[in-house]
């Protein structure tokens, strides 16, 4: 059974619905380990004091924010508990969106929402209104001593929480060059249109498959077995 990340309630208005939180999510990346070339030991990677020449405990260290160039004001473990957040274990719906409104610059990590026993009914209720209204919840929740902004979707016969960023954590997109206008022909976007329709499908991520990964594993395995290493596939 998969283990909850979080629990706490769905709240709006008068209505309580108890959740817990799901990992949705989790990257497949193979992951290396560096080793000495000559015995081909694990290293381990210190923290080392460029103005002492030192390697540094953990206990030594402390954190800082950089507030001016080689400037920095020392945080301590008590002073982040006084930032005033109140810790509460509720997802506080703020309103309702339609999904479309939500760009996708703004969306950041899933997690599934599952109901506690006592919360079956409430649930079920909640997440059919928002499939039938194509309505997306937006809510504030302290999660990892974080204030973060979430939105609740209904998906698959469940609910999806989406971390979302701050606005003023996206991005603007970059100036075009400052050249003469772009002029496009109406043949031009007819033949861009046609080409669209011809490759219209339905997203099925089954299709997709890591074709890197795939063929780093293939690598590693031969390379494990002695066998003769996998020829090279142009992707």
């Amino acid at each position: 059974m998969a283990r909850a990340l979080w629990s706490g309630a769905i709240a709006f208005g008068l209505v309580n619905i108890p959740v817990k939180l799901y990992g949705a999510t989790e990257t497949k990346d193979l992951s290396f380990t560096t080793l000495h070339a000559t015995c081909m030991t694990a290293l381990k990677r210190p923290y080392i004091c460029p103005k002492d020449n030192v390697p540094v405990d953990s206990k030594e260290m402390v954190k800082g924010y950089e507030y001016a160039k080689g400037q920095y004001v020392i945080l301590k473990d008590e002073d982040f508990e006084k930032i005033p957040l109140e810790a509460t274990k509720a997802l506080d719906v703020a309103g309702f969106v339609d999904a479309s409104e939500i760009s996708p610059l703004y969306r950041e990590r899933n997690y599934y929402l599952g109901p506690e026993e006592i919360s079956l009914k409430p649930f079920e209720l909640f997440r059919q209104a928002l499939m039938r209204t194509g309505k997306v919840a937006l809510a504030r929740a302290v999660l990892w001593k974080k204030e973060q902004l979430v939105a609740i979707s209904p998906y698959n016969g469940s609910l999806v929480l989406t971390t979302l960023m701050y606005q003023d954590e996206v991005k603007p997109p970059p100036e075009p060059p400052a050249t003469r206008p772009v002029v496009i022909s109406d043949a031009e976007i007819d033949l861009a249109l046609q080409l669209i329709k011809t490759l219209a499908t339905e997203f099925d991520p089954s299709k997709f498959r890591d074709r890197y990964r795939d063929a780093l594993m293939a690598l590693i395995e031969a390379k494990v077995e002695g066998k003769e290493l996998p020829s090279v596939t142009k992707v």
